[in-house]
């Protein structure tokens, strides 16, 4: 009987020695999920973009030549709604851009003897200016998808894209007599929608954006020309 006792308390403790191993190794499995970061749901973030850009136009005609600098300023405020426990979020939002085009282009109208309409062409200024730039202030609805990397020390990709409207346009023009300004260029294509990026590290990154919609509206301006532009992205929150 005793023989039988002692293997029978032998085998009771070797069970419980064994349940509890597999219980503790289960809570530490659990732990190391728990902290491990990879499992961490993201925090909204990036919700104010700011971005100082080059902007220009892409497609006008060989006598046009642009001159620097011409600088953009874009302003966005979005939403970021996190996808699952994924490195990956979605954002929206409204932004407001400032788009400016330096050149030597001067805006020549003419008036179509069949329909009566004017039409715009973009021809070389035949005196000098010292000023000579064309502007656009653009309210627009940005889309993204976004990457954001589950570490410290955050790298950032967001690809999207972007509609918007004109609100409001003009010509500033310097030269020797003075300064002026001209509102409301005819035949420009309210309608701007295109693709936009950033890559970046924590609250700095590269962007662009390119314009599939072209800058004057079709058959009364010039065709094929885009806007876009590059820059430095301030994300401080």
């Amino acid at each position: 009987m005793n023989k039988k006792f002692h293997l029978h308390c032998i085998l009771t403790c070797l069970a419980l020695f064994l349940t509890f191993s597999i219980f503790a190794q289960d809570k530490d499995k659990t732990q190391e999920d728990e902290y491990n970061l990879k499992n961490y749901k993201l925090e909204p973030e990036d919700r104010l973009i700011i971005e100082i850009n080059h902007t220009s136009w892409i497609g006008y005609p060989a006598t046009i030549k642009t001159k620097l600098p011409s600088v953009g300023v874009n302003i966005a405020l979005m939403f970021d709604k996190p996808m699952g426990s994924s490195s990956f979020s979605f954002g929206y939002g409204i932004g407001f851009f400032s788009h400016n085009f330096h050149s030597n282009a001067d805006f020549i109208y003419s008036r179509d003897s069949i329909t009566n309409n004017f039409n715009t062409h973009l021809e070389a200024y035949t005196r000098p200016v010292s000023l000579n730039r064309y502007a656009e202030k653009i309210l627009e609805i940005p889309l993204e998808i976004r990457y954001r990397t589950k570490t410290d020390r955050q790298l950032k990709i967001h690809l999207g894209a972007k509609i918007g409207y004109v609100v409001n346009d003009f010509r500033s023009i310097k030269d020797n007599d003075g300064k002026i300004r001209v509102y409301n260029i005819k035949n420009i294509n309210p309608i701007r929608y295109g693709v936009n990026f950033r890559i970046g590290y924590e609250q700095v990154a590269l962007s662009a954006c390119y314009y599939f919609s072209e800058v004057f509206t079709s058959n009364r301006g010039p065709s094929g020309i885009h806007p876009f532009s590059i820059g430095i992205a301030i994300i401080p929150y």
